[in-house]
């Protein structure tokens, strides 16, 4: 699948891509509807769309992301949310060995997530993420999401890499656009994203659905 003389470089996407979307559909899709509704006094029904209708207005931008905002936006504690199903914050299978793979082989590993920091302080304790990578990079960091192209040349003028020589994994087809646009000249769809899930439809995009299929062909 992966021709890895090619590959110096090796950019990951962490929800989604690296760890197991359960957790944050859980958040996202039952944890926070049923404290909105809570909070507003609408059923869990109505507190879902609305913020399924929001989410839609600003999906692709920073707000999208950001903790801050939805905490304006709901007047919930998100933090203490995220901490509420930290029981399912896990890899995704395979993924801990495809990252120990990366290392033996000496790829410079790399995570690049939207996700922002205090997304990642509630994660780390639970996953030792950053002992396993070289860097993790949030595109909080930058103030532009991987969407645009402003993510990617603030990565490139941040750190060397070649992005002829690069692979980028991520589970968000618009990302993965974007990154083509830029130049990384290898990119991968992860098609199961939510092991609890059925497999994405990754729109047209080479991609795969366990890192076993990967790992297959890693010096």
């Amino acid at each position: 699948m992966i021709s890895w003389q090619s590959i110096d470089t090796v950019l990951l996407d962490m929800d989604g891509t690296l760890l197991d979307l359960k957790y944050d559909n859980r958040v996202w899709s039952e944890l926070l509807p049923q404290a909105y509704a809570e909070q507003r006094g609408i059923s869990v029904h109505e507190a879902g769309e609305q913020l399924l209708g929001h989410m839609r207005n600003i999906l692709g931008t920073m707000n999208f992301y950001r903790f801050d905002y939805w905490q304006e936006f709901t007047g919930l504690d998100m933090v203490h949310l995220h901490r509420q199903a930290t029981g399912l914050i896990e890899f995704l299978p395979g993924a801990q060995a495809f990252l120990a793979a990366l290392v033996r082989a000496e790829k410079n590993t790399i995570v690049v997530t939207n996700a922002d920091r205090q997304s990642l302080q509630v994660k780390e304790p639970v996953l030792q993420l950053e002992s396993q990578v070289d860097m993790i990079i949030s595109s909080h960091d930058y103030g532009a999401p991987k969407e645009e192209h402003a993510f990617w040349q603030a990565l490139k003028e941040d750190i060397a890499f070649d992005p002829n020589r690069t692979l980028f994994i991520d589970d968000t087809p618009r990302v993965l656009e974007a990154a083509k646009k830029f130049g990384i000249g290898h990119l991968l769809a992860v098609a199961k994203p939510d092991s609890q899930r059925g497999s994405r439809d990754t729109m047209g995009w080479q991609s795969f659905e366990h890192y076993d299929q990967l790992l297959a062909d890693l010096p």
